[in-house]
């Protein structure tokens, strides 16, 4: 029997899916999950379009990465070769991740998938170790072990896809909710995930024995006399059709034992009934012809594949029709071009109300000057440069007092190290430098320090965005409106607004800035939203939290890096830097240069960024220095 005619436009639309990129990422999940997963495919048109979509980019995305694994090139070493790239989009997509965007349209679809319905970052994770170790083969002595590693590995997978459909029934979208509401809910999740992965195991038998695998436990070849060796011969035995037919049994009373939760949304009962009645019609295919599975993938038997899904078709249908569809998912923003307006300092400081400047060419820009020393920028490997450098410019008084000098001067021997930095941070490549300039805690300091230090700021960045042929910067500004002279906030919005076509190196200052500050502020907006009934307080993620910050766009701080002593982070991006390594000089910042700036990323470069992980591709050699 044919599927239902998908029109793959109009449930993009209906989605709220415009971008592109994002269609043609969904899209190949789609097809993905069509070619190779028959059920899931049949039964994810029983669902609305937010949920069809999810089911395709989840499911799809995982089809596309163990293609991406199974294709052996001619230079793979056994499964070496397949392995690193296995690693090598996973390190992508949890880079992308933390970004929130992907060029990459299966890793978009997946990521706007994930932010959609607040997945947790570690989601994917599980499905992702199920796949090395298909790479590896999975080799599993006992039912015991068997188990556990669906209960530690498989399960939760199911347990979060799960918790999608509970969104629906307005229950709580975590597991472990879900085991309250729903008695016994855990066992019956675990029993049924026993249940898929026995029958998948049986049903993929010949494409894991091409591989060399056996995904059956030794137990269970032992106790039925079936020998290993048979198996990758492709060698049919009375004992081993003997064991497909009490695997499939078995299979199928687990089946049995998970009852479709009562409490469910009635559209989401019937396409979990359809989907567990269609794996028992897989069972019955692979005990029906148990030594055709050495060879082949069984088909689902076109007659009772129709009884299944026609009148689940219909009841599907009239539930929606009845029930319609009760949650709005929280959809990120999408991915195409940069994010729109100048976002700084949060929506309390909107432009909307400010005289923009009419659209003029674009100036040029000049390239950094070299250091007066002649250094050069160090030779890294790809990769090993930071996204992002924020830096604690600390030391300027200080400095200034060893010296003899008015604190003020030292704020202005400051602003020249900063400027120097900047030609560095170009030369180098990095794509954001953040710096600590003033916090809301500073106007404590006496105030011939605090003016000049008002005069200082704004002279410092015409150095950079101004004259004939300005550098390649885009400005930014994180902080608040208040207590700030009119001429400063003058000067920052002319930056932003005349540097927001620069693409080389994003400068974010944090100017009257507090992380906390900027964290309940953030707070506050999204309570004002729920209120309003523009959100679903269930919905709110990271990154839909990340939305309200100072610089919405900003992504994840990779070092900190504070100079003059101290070691303490003070209240600086306490969001953004929280997986950020951090490095300590004892320099005060007017004798900080960009060779400091290199040699802090030197430093990142030999460090190994986990994120809780293990890593999985060896370390890159040490960087080399240019003559």
């Amino acid at each position: 029997m044919r599927p239902l005619p998908v029109h793959p436009a109009r449930v993009y639309r209906s989605s709220g899916i415009h971008d592109p990129v994002l269609r043609r990422g969904y899209e190949t999940c789609r097809r993905a999950t069509r070619a190779r997963g028959e059920i899931e495919y049949a039964v994810s048109l029983l669902l609305p379009p937010p949920l069809r979509i999810a089911t395709w980019a989840l499911y799809g995305a995982g089809v596309t990465v163990d293609c991406l694994a199974d294709t052996a090139q001619p230079s793979d070493t056994k499964a070496a070769g397949r392995a690193e790239r296995l690693e090598a989009w996973i390190s992508a997509f949890d880079a992308d991740l933390r970004d929130g965007r992907s060029t990459d349209p299966v890793r978009q679809a997946l990521i706007h998938t994930m932010l959609t319905w607040n997945l947790p970052p570690g989601f994917m994770h599980t499905q992702f170790e199920q796949l090395r170790l298909d790479v590896h083969g999975r080799r599993f002595a006992t039912w015991e072990e068997w188990r556990r590693y669906n209960s530690l590995v498989t399960t939760p997978f199911v347990l979060r896809a799960a918790s999608l459909l509970m969104r629906v029934a307005g229950l709580s979208t975590e597991p472990e909710a879900m085991a309250s509401a729903v008695p016994d809910a855990a066992v019956a999740w675990q029993t049924a995930a026993d249940a898929l992965i026995l029958t998948d195991a049986l049903v993929d038998l010949s494409e894991d024995l091409a591989d060399g695998h056996v995904p059956l436990p030794q137990e269970a070849l032992d106790e039925a006399g079936v020998r290993r060796a048979d198996l990758l011969d492709r060698r049919s035995t009375p004992a081993f059709e003997e064991l497909v037919r009490r695997l499939a049994e078995r299979a199928r009373g687990w089946l049995d034992r998970t009852p479709v939760p009562p409490v469910l949304h009635p559209a989401v009962g019937i396409a979990l009934g359809a989907y567990t009645d269609l794996y028992r019609l897989r069972l019955r295919a692979a005990a029906d012809a148990p030594g055709a599975l050495l060879h082949r993938r069984p088909a689902l038997p076109a007659g009772a594949r129709l009884r299944v899904l026609l009148p689940a078709r219909t009841g599907a249908a009239l539930a929606w029709a009845l029930f319609p569809f009760p949650v709005r998912p929280c959809p990120p923003p999408e991915p195409a071009g940069p994010p729109a307006g100048l976002a700084g300092a949060g929506a309390a400081r909107s432009l909307t109300t400010e005289a923009r400047p009419l659209a003029t060419e674009p100036r040029p820009v000049a390239p950094p000057a070299p250091h007066p020393s002649g250094a050069r920028p160090p030779r890294l490997p790809a990769g090993a440069v930071p996204r992002h450098v924020a830096i604690v410019m600390d030391g300027n008084g200080r400095w200034a007092t060893a010296q003899g000098l008015p604190r003020t001067e030292g704020h202005r021997a400051g602003g020249d190290a900063l400027v120097d930095v900047v030609h560095g941070a170009l030369e180098i490549g990095l794509k954001y430098l953040t710096v600590y300039a003033f916090s809301t805690e500073n106007w404590k300091r006496p105030a011939d320090e605090l003016q000049g230090l008002m005069h200082e700021i704004p002279r410092q960045l015409r150095r950079i965005t101004d004259g004939t042929e300005p550098l390649d910067v885009r400005v930014r500004w994180a902080g608040l409106r208040s207590r700030l002279p009119a001429d400063v906030i003058e000067a920052l919005v002319e930056a932003e607004q005349g540097t927001r076509d620069r693409t080389g190196l994003t400068l974010t200052v944090c100017l009257n800035y507090g992380g906390r500050a900027e964290i309940t502020a953030a707070a506050a907006h999204l309570a004002q939203e729920a209120v309003a009934g523009r959100i679903d307080p269930a919905s709110v993620s990271e990154h839909a939290f990340a939305r309200h910050l100072h610089v919405p766009e900003l992504p994840d701080v990779d070092l900190l890096l504070r100079t003059g002593g101290d070691q303490r982070t003070s209240n600086f991006l306490p969001w953004q830097a929280t997986y950020a390594e951090l490095l300590f000089l004892d320099t005060p910042w007017p004798e900080v240069d960009r060779r400091d700036l290199w040699g802090a990323i030197e430093q990142y470069a030999r460090r190994t960024r986990r994120y809780g992980s293990v890593p999985r591709i060896p370390v890159q050699a040490r960087p080399e220095h240019r003559a």
